[in-house]
């Protein structure tokens, strides 16, 4: 063996390229696994509604454009995450510079029979998105993605790119937030 490599080389075989990722990933799997989770994710990272299926298609796209740079050091999951977050801050830029129209007198809410919980979880969703409204995009990412998403604070930290530490921090502010708006809202409720 000539040389100072300390991999073994086989005339016969090409040589291994240690910098790409063992997982070769599809545009399919990609889209699959994107499908799963992402618009839940950007709807609680404070997308709007009327907006959420293209930001969702927007993470898609970034995704599969940049599948080939995807260099494996964390999961593809966590990867998605990432550019999740980047589309909803770009949303949330965009509604903050984009203009409110007012109209006269709100549409009337109407419910078909038999909806009550469904109207009962959008409520909930949407006193969620309120008070995730009332805390800094850092706290708000590190809350969805432990405790929507359920990601490994460890995950968290790679995918907002702060020290462990810190993620926890942030975790740890918006959940006490949460959790006094909702108490604050029980007892509310209940007068």
């Amino acid at each position: 063996m000539k040389g100072n490599s300390a991999l073994p080389v086989d005339a016969n075989s090409a040589p291994v390229d240690v910098a790409r990722p063992t997982a070769t990933y599809t545009t399919q799997t990609v889209a699959e696994l994107g499908a799963k989770f992402v618009p839940q994710t950007l709807r609680y990272l404070g997308v709007p509604e009327e907006v959420l299926r293209d930001a969702a298609q927007d993470v898609l796209v970034v995704a599969l454009r940049r599948l080939d740079n995807f260099e494996g050091r964390s999961t593809l999951k966590t990867w998605l995450y990432g550019i999740c977050i980047r589309i909803a801050q770009e949303q949330r830029r965009k509604r903050k510079n984009g203009r409110e129209i007012l109209v006269e007198e709100l549409p009337e809410m109407t419910t078909p029979p038999g909806q009550e919980s469904a109207v009962e979880k959008a409520q909930w969703r949407r006193a969620l998105g309120a008070v995730l409204d009332t805390v800094s995009d850092e706290q708000r990412e590190a809350f969805v993605l432990f405790e929507i998403q359920r990601l490994s604070m460890k995950e968290v930290a790679e995918v907002l790119g702060c020290p462990l530490q810190t993620a926890y921090f942030r975790h740890k502010a918006a959940r006490t937030r949460v959790l006094e708006a909702f108490k604050t809202q029980g007892v509310e409720g209940e007068k």
